[in-house]
């Protein structure tokens, strides 16, 4: 076959092969682009960010966002003092807190945080490859079963187990028991992209 009628064809393959064809004749040759494909596959693309309130009673006050990269939304939530009703397991001592969670558009999540409170002023993210935003909704809606313990069962350790059920690559963040909202943000977080409400 004459090098005049060779015609070329780059032709990717699910395995990011490319090969150069000849018109009518077989692979010339091979070259994968293993490099591409790996960074792509490593690639963040979810992400999650707690939410703060700093000035709270002195403490801080948190809440939770994770992307729905599946459906290109996001999903929402806080444990929030002032929300008060009945829940299983709240008794005398271990009274209820109300949660809320809500799903849509990241602005649509930011303002509903404005809307359920004055005070949230910005938050923490982190990318991650991977999440699970209905498993992160489910935990964190079970969570509202239990009653509310001040120290150890409370905004923050909720939103860190939404963490943690959103992507394993969270399963490592401490549980936030025994910390203030602000401390935690401030210093476990340090590194996360801090972003204004």
């Amino acid at each position: 076959m004459r090098h005049s009628t060779l015609r070329t064809a780059l032709i990717a393959g699910t395995a990011g092969l490319a090969l150069l064809v000849p018109a009518g004749g077989t692979a010339l040759a091979t070259q994968p682009e293993t490099a591409g494909a790996e960074a792509a596959s490593a690639a963040p693309r979810a992400r999650v960010c707690l939410v703060i309130a700093p000035k709270f009673r002195g403490v801080g006050h948190v809440g939770w966002m994770v992307q729905d990269t599946a459906r290109n939304r996001w999903v929402g939530g806080a444990t929030e003092v002032g929300i008060r009703r009945t829940q299983p397991g709240a008794t005398p001592d271990r009274p209820a807190a109300g949660s809320w969670s809500d799903r849509g558009t990241y602005r649509g999540i930011v303002n509903t945080f404005k809307s359920k409170r004055g005070d949230y002023e910005k938050m923490r993210c982190r990318y991650s490859r991977h999440g699970d935003a209905a498993n992160a909704l489910k935990v964190f809606n079970l969570s509202t079963y239990r009653a509310y313990a001040t120290l150890t069962d409370n905004c923050l350790t909720r939103s860190v187990e939404a963490f943690k059920a959103y992507s394993s690559e969270f399963r490592s963040l401490p549980s936030g028991k025994y910390e203030r909202p602000n401390a935690y943000y401030d210093s476990t977080l340090r590194g996360w992209t801090t972003v204004r409400l």
